[in-house]
């Protein structure tokens, strides 16, 4: 039955507006979490220790960092990797119930990959029969003549907060990339014809960069056919000058 708003001079009665109210705003939140769950993508980031690295799953702007047991736990197939002259040495990773532990040693960069993730069917979303690959980068940018096993990386550019993006060792040009600043301030840039984007370091602090990349190209994995990869990529540095980032902010929308 529709309710019927009753006016008491220039105002609504309360209760009646209450009641007209309230399945409105039950209704509304319900969308807003569906449209946030769908919106939100899990990414995988590496952050430094006194001794290893540590590698975390979950959103680094809204504070979320899944658990074992739990979600951490469907990164089951990672592999980690540290410099060894112009290549890389894979080294071992262990399981903690907050994080990954990547024994890293005094490397001053750090890799990461997880590609055994199966097809997932998104359908109901909207992006179709999709494979999942996460990569993490820490400490510095990959240098001219250097291996990497990341299939989207990121190089140096010509300037200080230059970067090249690249996707199976070529530019990718127009890709989005989100910078979440030492107090989770986000910003977001756009990739040139050539690859190249110039963001903003005004605090210091760790800073990561998120890109998803979305290659249409359809293909298998492990007999499961998908339409197209959702492949992230994360790169974690920090910056030891500049003004204080301040603290840090609240996640700006529920999580589960």
């Amino acid at each position: 039955m529709p309710t019927t708003l009753k006016v008491v001079g220039n105002f609504l009665d309360w209760q009646t507006m209450k009641n007209f109210i309230k399945p409105l705003l039950a209704t509304a939140c319900c969308a807003a979490l569906l449209v946030s769950s769908v919106a939100q993508a899990h990414y995988l980031w590496l952050e430094s220790g006194k001794t290893d690295a540590s590698l975390y799953y979950g959103e680094v702007d809204v504070q979320l960092r899944e658990k074992s047991p739990g979600k951490l736990d469907r990164i089951s197939g990672l592999q980690a990797f540290v410099p060894n002259g112009s290549d890389v040495k894979s080294v071992n990773v262990n399981r903690t119930a907050t994080h990954l532990g990547i024994a890293s040693g005094k490397a001053s960069t750090v890799l990461a990959l997880e590609e055994s993730l199966a097809v997932a069917d998104l359908t109901k979303h909207n992006l179709g029969m999709a494979k999942s690959n996460y990569y993490a980068r820490l400490g510095q940018p990959l240098a001219s003549g250097t291996t990497s096993p990341l299939v989207l990386d990121i190089a140096q550019g010509s300037k200080a907060n230059s970067f090249v993006l690249l996707y199976r060792g070529q530019p990718l040009k127009n890709a989005k990339l989100e910078v979440i600043a030492p107090n989770t301030w986000m910003q977001e840039h756009h990739t040139n014809e050539q690859g190249i984007v110039e963001i903003n370091t005004p605090w210091r602090g760790q800073y990561v960069m998120h890109v998803l990349h979305i290659d249409k190209t359809a293909g298998e994995f492990a007999g499961k056919p998908y339409d197209n990869l959702r492949n992230h990529l994360t790169y974690t540095f920090v910056k030891s000058k500049g003004a204080n980032a301040g603290p840090v902010q609240p996640p700006k929308h529920p999580m589960d």
